[in-house]
């Protein structure tokens, strides 16, 4: 744990970084702290006050410069047809996501920039007026930091779980922050239509137990409710896996240690841990505990890309990614691709 001492000595030095860039309040350019109101920020509805997790925010005038560090922030940005200056890919990828550039159309990328640990530094120089740090590990002492960078948004309120905001909410609450709130609408609105037709087109799904995860370096990682990827196999009529739930820890994801393996057995099991072929990691093919569940005997596992698959530029790191990610954006991309998945593994194929 850093010492006071540390933490003091950081602080000053982001503050004479902030001071040498003029982000400091009265230093610099304004950011909405003041100012004269155009016409175009009253026909855009501004200054709008965005309440969350920590509070509120303010944004007095429409930004042009924007950051998104959240999981699925830049997406979901890029989805309202605001195109950050600088985003977070959530998985650290360098390079425009396919499903992501194919939604640009031409325009150019957001400078892609590391979230796990917040540069702050780097953000400062990046010279936001919004920063859009909504899905996120809900650190308030980061988006304290942030805050004295520029108006900074953060998870909506009633939050309770790391990278745990809906895609609708996480849509809306950037749509407002960026003067797109009828976008917004027309685009959940859109998405939410994709999920209830693919969900009606295939019945079988509709009250379902599915369990999903990934597995690492010989551990199976399962995702919670809260998950991205477990709200799009709920939203197509799936439910959660009651032993999994009854594991909240107030993440994502919860680690099975092998003598809870059991608690995986459920009607349908989605695993990231497929190869760039589409093959079976083998050290879960060869794994007897999983291979004795009774979902793995009946074939009721749908494969995925796995951890070292999400970061290619391969059809299984489009899908593992699209999935992963979600949004609008990974919805539209992946639905039509997941659902065969899905129903091949129900019916054990």
């Amino acid at each position: 744990m850093a010492s006071k001492r540390g933490r003091t000595r950081w602080t000053a030095l982001l503050t004479a970084f902030l001071l040498a860039t003029g982000l400091v309040a009265g230093c610099g350019p304004d950011r909405g702290s003041g100012g004269g109101r155009s016409a175009a920020d009253a026909a855009a509805g501004f200054p709008v006050t965005i309440e969350h997790l920590f509070g509120s925010t303010t944004v007095e005038h429409k930004p042009t410069r924007i950051v998104t560090l959240g999981g699925g922030d830049m997406e979901a940005a890029i989805a309202l047809d605001v195109v950050p200056a600088a985003g977070a890919d959530w998985f650290g990828y360098t390079e425009p996501r396919t499903w992501v550039r194919d939604a640009l159309a031409g325009r150019p990328a957001p400078q892609l920039i590391k979230a796990e640990q917040v540069n702050f530094e780097q953000i400062a120089a990046l010279r936001p007026d919004l920063i859009v740090y909504v899905n996120s590990k809900n650190e308030e002492s980061a988006y304290r930091t942030l805050s004295r960078i520029a108006p900074t948004i953060a998870a909506p309120k009633g939050v309770d779980h790391v990278y745990g905001v809906p895609w609708a909410d996480q849509v809306r609450t950037i749509a407002k922050a960026t003067g797109t709130t009828a976008k917004g609408e027309e685009v959940v609105t859109a998405t939410q239509k994709l999920l209830t037709d693919a969900a009606k087109a295939n019945p079988e799904f509709a009250g379902k137990v599915a369990t999903a995860g990934v597995y690492s370096s010989g551990n199976y990682s399962i995702w919670m409710p809260s998950d991205p990827r477990m709200q799009l196999l709920t939203s197509l009529g799936f439910k959660t896996n009651p032993a999994i739930d009854a594991l909240d820890n107030g993440s994502f994801y919860v680690t099975l240690p092998r003598e809870q393996l059991a608690k995986m057995n459920s009607d349908l099991v989605f695993l990231a841990a497929g190869d760039q072929e589409g093959k079976v990691n083998p050290a879960v093919a060869e794994d007897p505990l999983f291979a004795s569940l009774p979902v793995v005997r009946g074939r009721h596992v749908a494969y995925f890309g796995g951890p070292g698959v999400i970061n290619t530029n391969s059809a299984e790191g489009a899908f593992s990614s699209a999935v992963s990610i979600g949004g609008p954006l990974g919805i539209r991309y992946v639905v039509g691709k997941l659902v065969p998945k899905l129903k091949d593994a129900l019916a054990g194929k």
